[in-house]
């Protein structure tokens, strides 16, 4: 039996450790954080690549997500100025990476366990932790994330670059909110575009995976441009004075910035929009980053997710990319008969293919909304989807 490692126990990295141990393989995972992993209720769209395995792999009944039947479109009265029925899929991080660790082996994920480095040996690698245990495996996955130590060791140099802007993110429980904003947002998605920024708000499950209306969490993700000329440090400089390199946790921002920015929301907002955010207690910030990479594939290592390609989130498609590495590498299995090295070589074009047209799709669209300011409501071109637009 071959002997899967995969480093890094978020969602792809899950998605792989399921997807490889229901084919036979040997799999284990090592998770650097001290516990298990929370987003503490972010929102994500859901593409179907990325609750794939729920669906199709007998585990229909832990659906991890809900349906928004309408896309809509508001001005700053709240008005709709476009509407389409389109029927996406949204939920919680922390729902999905819940549901994956349930059906993985808890006995073979591995918290405290951080990668430190690893050598290749003839036909297999060791992976090194940071605890002094060294792991032999047929293969190493890693799926690290954006600030990715095996991508630091295997391509040195090749690192995220900041966007311009960052995305603000609220949630607020739908007890906490009034009738007439929780009729505008019980059965949609709403945008609304702004001077050379735009906002979008929709509902997810709630902690405990209820998708009733009156229990979900309603999620407002806000971008908004902070040139890297000091004013993108200054943002993300926390209330004790450390530097974040990518995220400001709730409870991190510094007041000057929070008053600002609800000063803003309460001045430019349509009028539901605006009491999800003001009604925020502890609004996080994730700073966005492009990355790209020339190469996944290290003899019997490989990189894939968020570690190989950083893309913006407009379409959707972070973690339906890390999702889709995961598939594209069990299928690759399959068409070489369990052959590794053959797989690999199978595997790697084709996901370099799909990250680099995907990080040039997210370029694009960010550009548009918070640089050239030419977003437009209801263009049919900007939707979610990894592939193309809906898909």
């Amino acid at each position: 039996m071959k002997r899967v490692l995969v480093a890094g126990g978020s969602i792809g990295g899950l998605t792989t450790a399921v997807l490889l141990r229901d084919l036979g393989y040997d799999v284990e995972v090592f998770e650097r954080s001290s516990r298990e992993l929370q987003e503490r209720g972010t929102g994500i769209v859901v593409l179907p690549i990325t609750e794939r395995y729920f669906t199709e792999c007998g585990h229909d009944d832990q659906r991890v997500s809900l349906e928004l039947t309408d896309w809509a479109y508001v001005d700053s009265s709240g008005t709709v100025i476009a509407a389409d029925a389109d029927r996406f899929r949204f939920s919680g991080w922390s729902t999905i990476y819940r549901a994956l660790l349930d059906a993985f082996d808890d006995d073979r994920y591995h918290l405290d366990s951080e990668m430190i480095g690893f050598e290749q040996t003839d036909g297999g690698v060791v992976l090194r932790l940071g605890d002094g245990r060294s792991v032999e495996g047929d293969l190493l996955v890693c799926a690290d994330g954006l600030a990715s130590t095996a991508r630091s060791i295997l391509l040195p140099g090749t690192d995220p670059t900041y966007a311009g802007y960052v995305a603000w993110r609220f949630v607020t429980p739908e007890s906490e909110l009034t009738g007439e904003t929780l009729d505008a947002l019980r059965d949609a998605m709403i945008y609304q575009i702004l001077d050379h920024s735009h906002i979008l708000v929709y509902a997810i499950p709630d902690i405990d995976g209820s998708t009733s209306p009156g229990e979900r969490i309603i999620n407002a993700v806000w971008y908004r441009n902070y040139p890297d000329d000091g004013a993108f440090g200054a943002l993300m400089t926390d209330i004790e004075g450390r530097r974040r390199a990518g995220t400001m946790p709730p409870g991190s921002i510094r007041p000057e910035f929070l008053e600002e920015t609800f000063e803003t929301a309460a001045r430019v907002l349509a009028p539901p929009l605006r009491e999800v955010v003001l009604s925020c207690r502890e609004p996080l910030i994730q700073a966005i980053f492009d990355l790209e990479v020339d190469q996944m594939v290290f003899g019997r290592v490989l990189i894939l997710g968020d570690a190989a390609f950083g893309l913006r989130p407009h379409v959707a498609a972070g973690q339906a990319k890390a999702c889709a590495d995961a598939w594209a590498l069990r299928d690759a299995l399959l068409e070489a008969d369990h052959d590794l090295d053959r797989a690999l070589a199978r595997w790697e074009p084709r996901q370099l293919t799909l990250g680099r047209a995907a990080v040039a799709n997210t370029v694009a669209m960010g550009e548009r909304s918070q640089v050239h300011n030419t977003m437009v409501a209801g263009d049919p071109n900007w939707k979610f989807g990894l592939w193309e637009p809906g898909n």
